[in-house]
């Protein structure tokens, strides 16, 4: 019971960090300064190859990490790298929409988050167009990223999650002794003894 209820609690525990570390992520999505004027177009692109690297690099590390830690620890994990994910995409969509002819549609940073969820759940409202070439890139940069690493890389998480809560819950059936111990038949009557009428030297009634 107490090995229990440490578990609920850590598990507690861990929710409660996931909740403020995703909240100060969103935030500091929001005030975060936007100016980037002053930076050139081949900076940029070094960034925001690294940052996309180092995301992936995040996910393969998620997935390939010992299977001993615990399942709250790992669905942290998961929850993180999406939300990560889905700002660092939507802070460049939204700077690259201070470009003029990159977007169209895409003025605030709300809007730059709702276009980066729309394009990974794959709605495609149409509403807010990639126009510019630069901007282009990055959309097929984001989609093949949620296809290669966010869907296979969250899908292999979780099917490694399932298979750890299906062998916990198989151990306590195959501890050993659990088959052995089967109960004597009632017919048998007591050890030793043999049951009555059993025995073809004994006189018939």
């Amino acid at each position: 019971m107490g090995a229990r209820a440490r578990t609920t609690e850590s598990g507690w525990w861990v929710a409660l960090r996931a909740l403020v570390t995703l909240v100060v992520v969103v935030v500091a999505y929001y005030v975060l300064p936007d100016d980037t004027e002053d930076t050139s177009f081949v900076l940029r692109a070094v960034v925001f190859a690294l940052c996309v690297l180092g995301l992936a690099v995040m996910i393969l590390f998620l997935i390939t990490r010992d299977n001993r830690s615990s399942l709250p620890a790992r669905a942290e994990g998961l929850l993180l790298t999406v939300v990560v994910s889905m700002v660092f995409f939507a802070t460049v969509y939204y700077r690259l929409a201070q470009d003029d002819g990159q977007f169209s549609g895409l003025v605030t940073r709300t809007d730059g988050l709702y276009f980066t969820l729309v394009t990974t759940a794959t709605v495609g409202y149409g509403d807010i167009i990639p126009s510019g070439q630069s901007a282009r890139v990055v959309v097929m940069v984001n989609i093949v990223f949620n296809l290669v690493f966010l869907g296979a890389g969250v899908s292999v998480a979780l099917d490694r999650i399932k298979q750890r809560r299906r062998g916990a819950a198989a151990a306590p059936d195959s501890a050993p002794g659990s088959a052995l111990d089967s109960p004597a038949d009632s017919s048998s009557g007591a050890p030793g003894k043999s049951a009555p009428g059993s025995d073809p030297d004994e006189p018939q009634a």
